[in-house]
């Protein structure tokens, strides 16, 4: 159990990220800067920290939804029935990404444990503790902003391994390669 003082800037992180893009909305929308703040009681992760938990969220929802894409795909393409598609899409993400290959009936097979699919294997092993708000799995396992971008360049190889294993590519592109750099 996590005490009450380390919760409270991890739940408040969740709402700063939430209440920036909710800021961003009205802007947008209205063209008018907002001048609200937000000074939460019992403060933030630090920023560096809390970009790094904004980050592994969101890679998780981009893994999410560059499989379920794929497998849309697939059964757009014949090669999976619509049944079997919204099946596969309600997998775990972790086990929907590596079961592709399969499901596209490839011949080339992609691992967990190496290459920039292990990246795609450990956020998702990351993603639940995150999105489930496991306090203490999120404070024990916040990445580092140095591995959290090597996660970030290895899950952009991933992505882009997988369309040449889908043979939707015959080699990766550079130009999405370059995506995950940042120098």
């Amino acid at each position: 159990m996590v005490d009450s003082d380390d919760r409270i800037p991890v739940w408040n992180t969740f709402f700063q990220l939430a209440w920036e893009s909710a800021r961003s909305v009205h802007e947008v929308t209205t063209g008018h800067p907002s001048q609200a703040i937000f000074d939460p009681w019992g403060g933030t992760l630090p920023q560096g920290r809390r970009e790094v938990l904004a980050a592994v969220v969101l890679c998780s929802l981009a893994i999410e939804a560059r499989a379920n894409h794929l497998i849309e795909e697939l059964a757009e393409s014949g090669i999976l029935s619509y049944e079997t598609a919204r099946a596969a899409r309600r997998l775990p993400t972790k086990e929907k990404w590596f079961l592709i290959p399969a499901r596209a009936r490839s011949n080339s097979k992609i691992e967990s444990a190496s290459g920039p699919h292990q990246a795609i294997a450990q956020v998702c092993d990351l993603r639940n503790d995150f999105l489930h708000v496991d306090y203490s799995g999120i404070l024990g396992k916040l990445p580092t902003a140095d591995a959290m971008l090597s996660y970030f360049r290895r899950v952009v190889e991933a992505f882009e391994d997988m369309n040449v294993v889908l043979k939707r590519t015959a080699e990766p592109r550079p130009e999405v390669l370059r995506l995950g750099r940042f120098t």
